[in-house]
């Protein structure tokens, strides 16, 4: 009889043992293993596509729900112009244009009083040599950057041409390269500088145009990426407005310290040598030609 309890006894405790190891190892985190059929083969190399894609451009900077504006006339007439707009309007070599944009930039950050910082010329090295961004705007709700272009005439293009067409008058005619792609390029390089991937980037375009010019049919608004991102082509006198409106609707998403990590890691990129910045603006005068 003994006995009998004996091997009764032996077969409590290993029950015991049991479930007291199902307990102890449920608490444990473990390392998921999906089957290896051919269905989650395929299912991994799509993602990882997707996701290669994603990070390198592609799909990424296509373009939803656009907005197209058709003037008839000049924002500002020339003739009227005075101040400020005057001195745009006599800036044969777009300095004081990034200037006045950079300008309204702080002004619009300042009065939304959160976190920020501003740089100005920002040489972003890439495959070929460099690429000149005329103004970002670090700010608590994301990456914002700015292109300038104080031209004047009638202006028209669309999202697929490459380049696009400024007309002075019967006997002159410009192309300019898409700045909507030209700013899609800044935007790209800056994040890769970041380390940032693509679909963790909160960055929105901005394409300032002169208040004297004339924007035919030009596609204005739209979005891509996620998180809200969005581009814009506006004039000048509609910058302070636009971005301030734009800054006052977006949530806090970025903190002060990842700012200034940022910020720091630019500014080795607007403290360039002469030959830099002579180097890129050859590479742009080659391009105009072109």
């Amino acid at each position: 009889m003994s006995g009998y309890y004996f091997v009764i006894g032996i077969l409590l405790l290993c029950a015991l043992l049991v479930a007291t190891r199902r307990k102890s190892s449920s608490g444990k985190s473990r390392e998921y293993r999906a089957p290896r059929h051919g269905a989650f083969k395929e299912f991994v190399r799509e993602n990882e596509k997707r996701d290669y894609r994603a990070f390198n451009g592609g799909d990424y900077w296509r373009a939803r729900n656009v907005e197209y504006r058709n003037e008839t006339v000049p924002f500002v007439d020339s003739q009227k112009m005075s101040g400020i707009d005057a001195a745009l309007a006599d800036d044969r070599h777009g300095v004081f244009g990034e200037a006045a944009t950079s300008a309204i930039v702080a002004r619009a950050a300042a009065n939304d009083k959160r976190h920020h910082f501003i740089l100005q010329n920002v040489y972003i090295p890439t495959r070929t040599g460099y690429t000149e961004i005329d103004t970002v705007l670090l700010h608590e709700t994301g990456i914002f950057v700015f292109e300038t272009k104080n031209i004047s005439g009638e202006i028209s293009g669309s999202m697929e041409l490459e380049r696009w067409t400024q007309v002075l008058n019967e006997r002159y005619t410009h192309t300019l390269y898409n700045p909507i792609r030209q700013n899609q390029g800044h935007m790209g390089a800056l994040l890769r500088q970041l380390r940032v991937r693509l679909e963790n980037a909160i960055i929105c375009s901005y394409v300032v145009f002169s208040d004297r010019c004339v924007m035919k049919n030009v596609p204005s608004r739209g979005e891509f990426g996620s998180f809200g991102n969005t581009w814009q082509v506006i004039h000048f006198g509609e910058l302070q407005n636009v971005l301030g409106k734009a800054l006052a609707r977006r949530k806090s998403v970025i903190s002060p310290r990842r700012l200034e990590e940022w910020y720091r890691a630019l500014q080795q990129c607007v403290n360039v040598s002469e030959s830099v910045k002579q180097a890129h603006r050859e590479s742009v005068q080659k391009m105009h030609r072109n």
